[in-house]
């Protein structure tokens, strides 16, 4: 009787402490999860839709002074707002192909954590690794982390050089073709 007491005892013990760690791993996956979904709000609020349109009025801007300023030299006030202008069309299309990376990133992540979680819940696949995959998943998604920050950097410095620079620089080329 007391044998079976003692088994009954380390049965409830056993139960309990894998309760524990599943409660534990679920709270992890879905942790990353929520992380996630604000990410996605957030940069849903920041995407600008107006990229390639700001690329391209840039590109016709530097294309009107290019063609039509015709002085030797260049006053180095001016020189400095087209080189500033300049790097800031270049840096259009590598912070569009992060939108991208990004979005498919968190598009795979949350595949791969929903799979999990559902592993997790119903104790199936490999039970021991489930500690590795949720700490395989967390480099992924700091990693998704790390991105989007350097995209908000990005695109601030971006939209900042533009509505400073734009204006001015369209005026000078305009007044170039005027001449």
């Amino acid at each position: 009787m007391k044998n079976i007491y003692f088994l009954f005892l380390a049965v409830i013990l056993f139960n309990s402490c894998s309760d524990i760690e599943k409660t534990n791993r679920l709270a992890k996956v879905d942790k990353m999860l929520h992380g996630l979904d604000s990410i996605k709000i957030q940069l849903n609020k920041q995407k600008i839709d107006s990229l390639a349109d700001m690329q391209l009025a840039a590109q016709g801007v530097e294309l009107r002074i290019k063609e039509n300023f015709k002085s030797d030299t260049i006053d180095l006030e001016l020189g400095k707002k087209m080189d500033q202008y300049k790097r800031m069309r270049r840096a259009i299309p590598k912070l569009r192909t992060n939108l991208f990376k990004l979005e498919k990133g968190i598009l795979e992540l949350s595949k791969s954590l929903t799979l999990l979680r559902k592993d997790i819940e119903n104790n199936s696949g490999i039970r021991e690794k489930y500690d590795e995959y949720i700490k395989f998943e967390k480099n992924k998604f700091d990693q998704i982390s790390i991105l989007f920050k350097d995209f908000q950097t990005n695109q601030k410095k971006i939209i900042d050089s533009y509505s400073l620079l734009h204006l001015e620089l369209y005026n000078f080329s305009m007044q170039l073709i005027q001449k």
